[in-house]
């Protein structure tokens, strides 16, 4: 796979966004390359628990604007439904998932690591929702996590959240530092490692029973058309080219023409 890795440490099985030139940004083939490491992960007996993290010194700068500014109307349909596909084989996988942060997580770079059972960051590392800059909605997953008011700050505003007050708000479980972050990330996985897989398989399977009677999967299925529909308005297309072009954008708030 291209653009995602796998390495397998014994019973851990590190999967690794692999675009660095890219900044380990998310195109359609990264979401379907991400559902096809998972799938290797729940049914490899060998694997008790995946750490999911990105190479080089950033986590994911999520969407990657070169693909979707240039995406027709059924590839941003694919990468949206894609998109929701990969966060939910996480989610929802039978084996324990660890987001090791090891740098900014962007967009649907937070998306992926808040999918994981368990997150650790370095203490350098920032949480930053910029979708709705890019012309897109940031839905509502965090009122799940972290309430209304923080939620709608993370989304609304695109201001950076940093590693310890991500923790100090609960969006992850620990802010390490550098110099112990692979160490803490390590002893967490091999803990999760050794513990009863099916237990662990039904106490997640718990855990997402109780959200999808508050309603999150229904968020999510809901909030994927939304994206697609935004990404081909005005807008979107604006923030994209404004992205590559290295220039402010300029937002109108027009509906797409029926040609669109």
């Amino acid at each position: 796979m291209p653009h995602i890795r796998i390495d397998q440490q014994g019973p851990i099985w590190r999967v690794v966004i692999d675009r660095p030139d890219a900044r380990n940004a998310h195109d359609l083939q990264t979401f379907q390359e991400l559902v096809a490491a998972f799938d290797e992960v729940e049914v490899d007996p060998g694997c008790r628990c995946a750490v999911l993290t990105g190479a080089g010194d950033i986590f994911s700068a999520g969407q990657d604007l070169r693909f979707t500014a240039q995406a027709d109307p059924q590839a941003i349909d694919a990468y949206g439904r894609w998109n929701v596909a990969a966060r939910q084989r996480i989610q929802r996988n039978a084996k324990p998932v660890v987001a090791a942060v090891n740098g900014p997580a962007i967009g649907g770079g937070v998306y992926l690591a808040t999918s994981c059972d368990l997150v650790v960051a370095v203490d350098t590392a920032f949480f930053q929702m910029r979708e709705i800059q890019a012309g897109n909605h940031s839905g509502g997953a965090f009122l799940f996590t972290i309430g209304r008011a923080r939620s709608l700050e993370l989304s609304l505003l695109g201001g950076r959240l940093q590693a310890p007050q991500a923790l100090e708000w609960g969006l992850i479980n620990r802010c390490v530092p550098a110099a112990d972050f692979d160490a803490a990330v390590d002893e967490l996985a091999a803990t999760l490692a050794e513990l009863p897989p099916l237990a662990i398989r039904y106490t997640k399977s718990a855990t997402n029973l109780l959200l999808d009677m508050a309603g999150f999967s229904n968020h999510m299925e809901a909030g994927a058309p939304m994206q697609r529909y935004l990404g081909l308005t005005p807008d979107g297309r604006e923030a994209k080219r404004a992205f590559n072009e290295r220039r402010k954008p300029v937002f109108t708030g027009q509906f797409p023409r029926v040609a669109d």
